[in-house]
């Protein structure tokens, strides 16, 4: 409930920036949100790229941790 506060507030100060900016219309406001977008699209991507990292390595120290286990085992 907050935040859906703090976002119509956000958005009505942006109302009133938009409504005083000379020059501005609505190719202007489309071109921005189509650069945020691209921008989010992009961090998204970055994001989903270091979850599989992650992902993988923690993969990867199971196997060798699974590996070490069965080992010691047989050498004991």
């Amino acid at each position: 409930q907050e935040l859906e506060r703090q976002l119509r507030q956000i958005q009505i100060e942006w109302n009133n920036k938009v409504n005083h900016f000379s020059g501005y219309n609505l190719k202007v406001e489309q071109l921005l949100k189509d650069y945020i977008i691209q921008n989010l699209h992009e961090f998204q991507n970055e994001i989903e790229h270091k979850i599989k990292l992650v992902t993988y390595d923690y993969q990867i120290e199971a196997i060798k941790q699974e590996f070490n286990r069965q080992n010691s085992t047989e050498y004991q």
